[in-house]
């Protein structure tokens, strides 16, 4: 092989190389998961403590994520739902149905181990128009 060609592989080989780095670096991150999950209840009257939510009220269960990337939402392991995460965050109206215990977790994809609320206690609720009060 002459001097000519051995230059010739070695740049083609750099060149390959570049872009393959080029293409590690804008691939979307392998970490990517949900970081926080809160749940608002802003509308909330008559609780006895933060973690009391009313059946047949509604709740805003707000995830943190990759901006535009779709977050999963599971109730007690059972999937209800996917939705975008616009500005970094996804958002799943809840209305819980029934008094019980629930446990809400949102996922970013099939890695992400997600975030969990932990045990939610839901007692009866009477919505008002504009409120929810838990008497029970």
């Amino acid at each position: 092989m002459g001097v000519r060609t051995k230059s010739r592989v070695a740049a083609a080989g750099i060149a390959f190389a570049s872009v393959a780095a080029a293409g590690a670096v804008m691939a979307a991150p392998a970490n990517a998961a949900v970081s926080d999950i809160t749940i608002d209840n802003s509308a909330l009257l008559g609780s006895v403590g933060e973690q009391r939510y009313g059946a047949g009220c509604g709740y805003g269960v707000i995830a943190t994520a990759t901006p535009d990337s779709n977050v999963d939402f599971y109730i007690n392991n059972n999937k209800v739902g996917t939705f975008k995460a616009d500005g970094g965050k996804a958002t799943y109206p809840w209305f819980p149905v029934a008094p019980g215990k629930y446990t809400i977790v949102a996922k970013e994809g099939a890695q992400d181990p997600g975030k969990s609320t932990g045990e939610i206690t839901v007692g009866v609720g009477v919505y008002t128009g504009s409120s929810c009060i838990v008497i029970g």
